[in-house]
């Protein structure tokens, strides 16, 4: 096999052309005149210049092929005779890239991946020359700092070298393949030795490779051998839980909180499997799941209740023996105490149940002294002069109208990141708040999400229960309404409506909707802040939902779902990464410890960059963190650390590759792809099978370095040429010698200026 390290020089070839194209060019067609005389020539002379035409050619020859394989040369050719004995000599410097991330754990035929990279490492070393050869050993699990180096300067002490590969351990880190080989590739060129070889012991994980991004290239034409070994599992299946999702708005005590996994499931054959529920170390919930297909995901939903304030964490869970690191997920979060929020009563009333907030108010409390909502209430003339900043969440329960100072007050409340909540009813002005709350001229477009057009339904004196309406969608994929579209929970059948606002809902979002078409429930992003319109009453005036079960936990919801921020991140954070820590925490305590899941404690150490001052690095553990200050030993704040869910994705980068279009054989085409993702390197060989990486590596070490050999051709050839040359010139183009006067001239019958005259050159 013949390949070339610097492909480019290839251009250099057309060089070759540039003689011929000259010869042509000067060449010229004779005109053939016919001379009586001509008869008179002899063989003898026609042979001398056949000869000659043959010589030219031969010389045209040789500079094409000093132009040719003078440009070869610089492409720098190699011979690869796979499975000839002729050995490049020299020492060697070998360097192993190791995965030991957490894919590289799993386990078939009660051997896991690592064992059968290791073993296949040991094979390599095994294979190498004490004192003459060295190895360097480069691990592939993902880190913040890079991928860890076991023998930064290779060594020769081959005992070393094994004792180390026996220690190495699957950690439940994701993959960082393609970094590990670029470190491997500098290790090698580094090294005096000719032979410079990369091992790549993996199961080839495409999400190690990110292939997404573009591939990684070479500063230079590289001469470096890279193995490509390949130790994946025969099938795959397994089950992972990859992520934990939960609603936007924390927790908060005495409100059910919703908690989604996503458990994913591959192989051939559908698994069925247990999922749990722990929060704070007890066993909370369990789903079952019948069986999972390939490639997809299930996504249970539990509730859990806090009892408690301030931080908690628990994990989900499944059990799974092919790959025990991704079976756990964790999660840390902080559940408030209370909230406060401010109701703008717009109908009151001295008889309990005929107040316009009777039952707002004893859903909110839930009849407890300690409620975790605190409800405090005013009338609307008196919103101009609270301070709304103390408030979170201002809710306006049946309010004719207000003064414009109180309605610039809340646009400003709610442009600033506060949320408002409006009940209609009877005692609403359509007028006003279309023209003072709904105005287009007025900041972000009015705070209304909607226009009010008119009273739907009988909205005079009636039975309760008279209705002319009832719920007929929801948006379940809502923080807010989600739980509503599980059947356990409190569903929204049987809320009927008598009479209910018209709304022209604009550009706000439709969160609910009546059977009779129009909104029910409308949410607007106004600046920082949000705000939601329901268009009846929050009291029976209207409507049976404030005695309908799901009244209770349907105000809580988007209490706490307008009340409080949302968690972003919910701090997860992946294994291997660097953690930012709050700098505010750093500026109190000039010592910020940080316990692990295993409860040893590690240093925060500080950086410099401005905008992460502080990292924990140590997070080579899945679980919970812990900060603490340095005097107090106590955890003021919790992390969670989990496996990067690419982590569970079981694709392999040979499958992808070997799919391609194309007649070539599986290890073409992955050595093909290979080759894509390391430009500039050709010398790439794929192993399939790790019991032959031997074998691999000793066909592919075996080979002729051509470029001197052409470089030596040239040099002869740039020495023959002009001895040619001149030859070919002294004895066909110098000036001809006089022929000699006598009979033979006079017998050919032909003037001496003739004699030369019409013979071609």
């Amino acid at each position: 096999m013949l390949t070339f390290l610097s492909p480019l020089f290839l251009v250099g070839l057309l060089a070759a052309a540039i003689p011929l194209i000259i010869h042509l060019s000067r060449s010229r067609r004779t005109k053939k005149m016919r001379f009586s005389t001509t008869r008179f020539f002899t063989d003898q002379f026609l042979r001398s210049y056949r000869m000659s035409r043959l010589k030219e050619l031969l010389l045209l020859a040789c500079r094409m092929a000093l132009c040719g394989l003078f440009a070869a040369a610089l492409a720098r050719p190699l011979f690869l005779p796979r499975g000839q004995s002729f050995l490049v000599g020299g020492g060697r410097s070998v360097v192993l890239v190791i995965d030991n991330s957490a894919s590289m754990g799993y386990t078939e035929d009660g051997v896991t991946m690592l064992e059968r990279a290791k073993t296949a490492a040991r094979e390599v070393v095994d294979g190498l020359r004490p004192g003459d050869d060295t190895v360097s050993i480069v691990l592939a699990g993902r880190r913040a700092d890079g991928p860890e180096v076991v023998f930064p300067q290779p060594t020769a002490d081959i005992t070393d070298v094994l004792g180390a590969i026996n220690t190495i351990q699957v950690l439940p880190l994701g993959t960082d393949l393609r970094g590990a080989v670029e470190r491997a590739e500098a290790i090698a060129l580094a090294a005096p030795a000719p032979s410079k070889e990369v091992y790549v012991l993996s199961d080839l994980q495409d999400s190690g490779w990110e292939m997404g991004d573009e591939p990684t290239a070479a500063s230079g034409s590289s001469d470096v051998l890279f193995f490509f070994v390949s130790v994946r599992p025969k099938s795959v299946s397994n089950l992972a839980v990859t992520a934990v999702q939960y609603q936007a708005a924390r927790p908060m005590v005495g409100v059910p909180f919703a908690i989604r996994p996503y458990i994913a499931g591959q192989g051939d054959e559908g698994r069925s499997c247990d999922v749990r529920l722990y929060v704070d170390g007890q066993k909370v919930g369990e789903r079952h799941l019948e069986k999972l297909a390939n490639g997809r995901w299930a996504v249970p939903r539990f509730y859990h209740t806090f009892t408690t304030g301030g931080w908690h964490s628990g994990y989900v869970e499944v059990s799974d023996d092919a790959l025990p690191l991704d079976n756990r997920r964790h999660f840390a979060f902080e559940v408030l105490d209370s909230v406060k929020v401010l109701a703008v009563n717009g109908a009151p009333s001295q008889v309990p149940r005929l107040d316009e907030l009777f039952f707002l108010r004893t859903a909110l409390t839930a009849g407890e002294e300690q409620s975790p909502i605190q409800l405090d209430v005013i009338g609307p003339p008196a919103l101009g002069g609270t301070d709304l900043g103390k408030y979170p969440l201002v809710i306006l329960a049946n309010v004719e109208s207000l003064t414009p100072d109180a309605v610039e007050k809340l646009e400003q409340y709610a442009d600033g990141g506060g949320s408002v909540l409006f009940f209609l009813g009877d005692k609403v002005n359509a007028a006003f708040y279309n023209q003072a709350l709904a105005a287009a001229t007025r900041i972000h477009g009015g705070l209304l999400p909607g226009r009010l057009t008119d009273v739907q339904g009988n909205a005079g004196a009636g039975k309760p229960d008279e209705s002319f309406a009832t719920v007929s969608s929801v948006d379940y994929d809502h923080p807010a309404l989600a739980a509503f579209g599980d059947s356990r929970f409190a569903t929204l059948g049987g809320v009927t409506f008598k009479a209910l606002w018209g709304v022209e809902p604009g550009d706000a979002a439709v969160l609910m909707k009546a059977s009779n078409g129009s909104p029910l429930l409308l949410e607007k992003a106004f600046g920082k802040g949000r705000v939601m319109l329901f268009s009846s009453t929050c009291d029976r005036d209207w409507t049976n939902f404030p005695v309908r079960p799901a009244f209770l936990p349907w105000t809580h919801r988007l209490v706490s779902y307008l009340a409080q921020e949302p968690m972003g991140r919910q701090g997860f954070f992946a294994t291997g990464d660097a953690i930012p820590l709050p700098v505010s925490v750093a500026e109190r305590t000039p010592q910020l410890l940080v316990k692990k899941p295993d409860g040893t404690i590690g240093n925060a150490t500080a950086t410099d960059d401005p905008a992460r001052p502080l990292v924990f690095s140590d997070t080579t553990q899945p679980g919970v963190y812990a900060l603490m200050s340095a005097e107090k030993k106590e955890a003021s704040q919790l992390f969670a650390v989990n496996l990067d869910g690419y982590e569970s994705d079981l694709t392999y980068l040979d499958d992808v590759f070997a799919e391609r279009e194309g007649s070539e054989a599986r290890p073409a085409k992955v050595e093909a792809g290979l080759k894509e993702l390391l430009p500039g390197r050709p010398l790439v060989t794929y192993v399939e099978d790790p019991a032959r990486i031997t074998e691999a590596s000793q066909s592919a070490r075996r080979g002729f370095k051509l470029w001197d050999i052409f470089l030596g051709i040239v040099l002869v050839i740039a020495l023959v040429e002009p001895w040619l040359a001149n030859r070919i010139s002294l004895r066909h183009y110098a000036k001809p010698r006089e022929e000699p006067e006598g009979p033979r001239a006079a017998t050919l019958g032909l003037e001496p200026s003739l004699k030369t005259e019409g013979v071609p050159s």
